[in-house]
């Protein structure tokens, strides 16, 4: 498969379990992708980056194909025509059937513009052109590479999310076990053993949702980074592996968005308006070109009696050159002057127009950003708290555990410990997550490209 050629080949340090036949049938084993695998493999198969490349591709032949029109332009062209009916004239009160029974020429012709403005302002649109193209690659890499981070980090949730609620689920079976065995001993009423047994059968059905959660992430992350959905893959990492990176980040300074792309593709497009204006002022002028021409010419008549001398005459082919010209064209635009200054108006207003586009969105992308950076700085302290209620909950379980067992505690006790545990882990995972999720959207906003 093209994931495992990928992964031969280095592009992703992954590990992999051979295929093993089973039954007569091959048997895909999983791949285990970290977050850098994940996202070597998305700027490498993920179809919106291959078409980001072929627009450059596409936008550099535009721009060679504008420098192709400064060399000469030579043409040749050749006509033949055959008189199906002979031509006739008329001489004296009397119809002369012309003996002619072809013609042809053949014409090379070169031609270089000397002084054409608006070709110049042309060239100078494709590197622009070429710029936007860019900008938009740009672009592309780094929304795949935000939405490929927030997958993966999706994936963790949910695998983190499945792996607390099963360490709760091994809570609630202990506590079952303990609630049974002391209603057997008479110790506690029946109350305690069904409500024991009630908690466990609650927990099934969001550990069976949960999993299938998983597989559901799993799925998109695989549409977006480009492999096979038929591949299994394997996440080994946790959101714990990422706490190291949780910091506070200080305020945006002025200059921080400068990077945005949208705002870089904004300032091009102002470019591009601006660079027309000026071509469509340039159409005002005129245009100096030199030319060359030069024809070769032939025509054959039909064997016959000459109306003016009365002889036969064979039939004859004669060729000969209408000579080489050469000179000058000079075209001066006058009424289309009325046409341009209209369209001269429109780009004016829609340059005017971008400016104020790009002042509402930057203002815009300033507030997701100040947003961003608020909820990375409150997801650091939701994540400081959440793993100090960890440490509490896992006492507070204990505490309420021996005194269930000694008989000076209730069930109702032990089962609000038991979930204050699962809780203060899921919530630890979710804070986690909504920090690196922030993180990436703050990345995008700022125009990060790592």
């Amino acid at each position: 498969m093209k994931l495992l050629k990928l992964i031969q080949t280095g592009i992703v340090g992954a590990s992999i379990l051979i295929s093993a036949s089973a039954a007569g049938q091959d048997t895909l084993r999983p791949v285990s992708i970290t977050l850098d695998d994940a996202l070597r493999i998305a700027l490498s198969e993920n179809p919106t980056i291959k078409i980001a490349e072929m627009e450059l591709q596409r936008v550099d032949y535009s721009k060679k194909s504008a420098w192709y029109a400064l060399i000469p332009n030579v043409e040749a062209t050749a006509q033949y025509s055959k008189y199906l009916k002979p031509a006739t004239m008329a001489l004296a009160g009397m119809v002369i059937e012309l003996p002619t029974n072809f013609n042809a020429n053949a014409t090379l012709s070169a031609s270089l513009p000397l002084y054409a403005p608006a070709l110049w302002h042309s060239i100078k649109l494709t590197t622009l052109e070429m710029q936007s193209a860019v900008e938009k690659a740009k672009a592309s890499k780094i929304s795949l590479r935000n939405e490929v981070a927030k997958a993966y980090y999706n994936v963790l949730v949910a695998q983190d999310s499945y792996n607390t609620l099963l360490d709760g689920y091994a809570l609630a079976q202990k506590n079952l076990e303990t609630a049974k065995k002391s209603f057997e001993v008479g110790v506690v009423a029946a109350y305690d053993h069904l409500s024991a047994e009630v908690q466990v059968k609650n927990l099934e059905p969001t550990l069976f949702q949960t999993e299938n959660g998983i597989e559901q992430a799993k799925m998109y992350l695989k549409v977006l980074i480009g492999i096979d959905a038929a591949q299994p893959i394997e996440i080994s990492n946790t959101l714990a592996d990422f706490e190291a990176d949780i910091v506070e980040v200080d305020n945006l300074d002025e200059y921080a968005l400068e990077n945005n792309t949208d705002l870089r593709q904004l300032d091009i497009q102002k470019l591009q308006l601006d660079r027309s204006l000026l071509l469509q002022r340039s159409q005002r002028l005129p245009t100096l070109a030199a030319f060359l021409n030069y024809t070769y010419a032939g025509t054959g008549n039909k064997a016959g009696v000459s109306f003016f001398t009365q002889e036969y005459q064979p039939a004859t082919t004669e060729w000969f050159s209408q000579g080489l010209l050469g000179g000058f064209q000079l075209n001066v635009p006058i009424t289309s002057i009325f046409t341009l200054t209209a369209k001269e108006k429109q780009l004016k207003i829609q340059s005017k127009e971008l400016v104020l586009q790009r002042d509402y969105a930057k203002d815009a992308l300033r507030v997701q950003a100040v947003s961003a950076l608020n909820n990375m700085n409150k997801a650091v302290k939701q994540v400081s708290a959440a793993k100090q209620s960890v440490a509490l909950s896992d006492t507070a379980n204990f505490i309420a555990s021996k005194r269930y067992e000694n008989g000076t505690g209730t069930i109702l006790e032990l089962q609000n410990a038991s979930l204050a545990v699962t809780q203060a882990r899921l919530s630890y995972h979710q804070a986690i997550s909504d920090y690196l999720s922030s993180k990436a959207d703050l990345e995008k906003i700022l125009g990060v490209e790592k």
